[in-house]
């Protein structure tokens, strides 16, 4: 039996992590997977995340691990001790480790989890102890984004010993080759470009009329209080009011990382600009990935901060404006545009130009036939190329 584990960060409320997790048990169960498990490292044991295809769930942690002070003391360490993180993680990581045993094939979802630090990663503690397993797993380091001065000694051993690295940009696949990680490296899109949306109702006010997505969370803007916060959230006000000034169009505050993290932002945005009657917020939590693409293939444009929020607007062939904190955010849009420029605002720039964001939409707007057409043309190939990890994790244990 092909039996396959996916192991995620924090999936349960980040919808980005779910679009990704559905694209990946998606594709392998199109591949001849007989049966995935997928572990979170925001699940309990007994808990589920209502992923399509997925037979089992496993909690990556202790439920303990979660409380606010081991918290704290995880970051201590990851800062001050990383000597002692390879046994900490194998100490709080162990309700997943031991089921390693039980596949032949494990999945570690990279995303961009390689692009904070320089310490050795809890994913090269993770590949390490699964490579070591008696029936010798194939491991698979998955859908990575990682700037060059992130690549660590640690991740080049990683890279040597498993049996798939691929990276889901451009700019992250260079970087890996040079630094010299060649060995079985691919460069394969993110796989939650494939999902299809599901249907949702829009809010009633937008019901035949053109409306502008606007995502942005306090991942950007940190305290909202301080120096980031302020600019983040003046450079949006610019954008909105600039928006506001096409009387065709109306905004729609759209979350995608729910339990207020996204809410938290979106809700001051929405309070200074509710009396106009044309913008709009989605505050239903409930609400999944496929839902919120659903809402989003509607947008006439999208800006956002959210990189998955932007993957639904970019395959919905929604005209797209990123506020970019990553090199995920760089790499995407030049691979579906072939320059990251107008299409992509680094975060940096907000503090010294609050009508960026503003100008950055009028840009788009100007080009919104354009950009339309070239998405439509180029997607459906760029999906098919998010599908060709399948066949190529199938093919390892042939």
């Amino acid at each position: 039996m092909k039996k396959y584990l996916i192991v995620i960060g924090s999936a349960k409320y980040n919808m980005g992590s779910q679009m990704l997790l559905r694209g990946i048990t998606q594709i392998l169960k199109e591949n001849g997977a007989e049966y995935i498990a997928v572990s979170s490292a925001d699940i309990n044991s007994g808990e589920d995340l209502n992923i399509p295809f997925t037979d089992k769930y496993i909690a990556r942690q202790f439920s303990w691990t979660k409380k606010y002070f081991i918290l704290k003391f995880n970051a201590a360490i990851n800062k001050f001790m990383p000597f002692f993180k390879v046994i900490w993680d194998k100490i709080k990581e162990y309700p997943l480790i031991k089921e390693f045993k039980a596949y032949d094939t494990i999945v570690l979802v990279a995303a961009d989890n390689y692009d904070y630090d320089t310490t050795i990663n809890t994913l090269d503690i993770l590949s390490f102890i699964a490579v070591s397993q008696r029936q010798k797993p194939k491991v698979i380091l998955y859908d990575f984004s990682v700037d060059e001065r992130h690549i660590t000694k640690y991740l080049k051993d990683t890279a040597s010993k498993i049996a798939v690295l691929s990276a889901r940009d451009s700019l992250s696949y260079d970087n890996l080759i040079k630094a010299g990680i060649e060995k079985n490296l691919y460069l394969i899109p993110d796989p939650a470009f494939i999902v299809s949306p599901s249907q949702t109702d829009l809010p009633k006010e937008l019901e035949g009329k053109k409306f502008v997505g606007v995502n942005v969370s306090s991942l950007v803007t940190g305290k909202t209080d301080g120096k980031k916060g302020r600019a983040v959230l003046k450079a949006y006000e610019r954008m909105i009011e600039n928006i506001l000034s096409h009387e065709d169009l109306n905004i729609l505050l759209i979350p995608h990382v729910m339990r207020g993290a996204d809410l938290k932002v979106l809700k001051l945005l929405f309070e200074k600009f509710k009396d106009t009657k044309r913008v709009f917020l989605i505050s239903d939590e409930s609400l999944n990935g496929p839902q919120l693409k659903h809402i989003i293939s509607k947008c006439e444009f999208f800006v956002g901060a959210r990189t998955h929020a932007t993957i639904a607007a970019y395959s919905s062939c929604v005209p797209t404006l990123v506020l970019g904190y990553s090199i995920k955010s760089l790499g995407i849009a030049k691979d579906l545009f072939g320059s990251c420029e107008d299409y992509v605002v680094n975060l940096d720039l907000l503090n010294d130009n609050a009508d960026i964001l503003a100008q950055k939409f009028n840009l788009l707007y100007s080009k919104r036939a354009e950009i339309k057409e070239h998405l439509e043309q180029i997607m459906p190939k760029y999906i098919q190329d998010a599908k060709k990890i399948g066949k190529i994790i199938a093919d390892l244990r042939k």
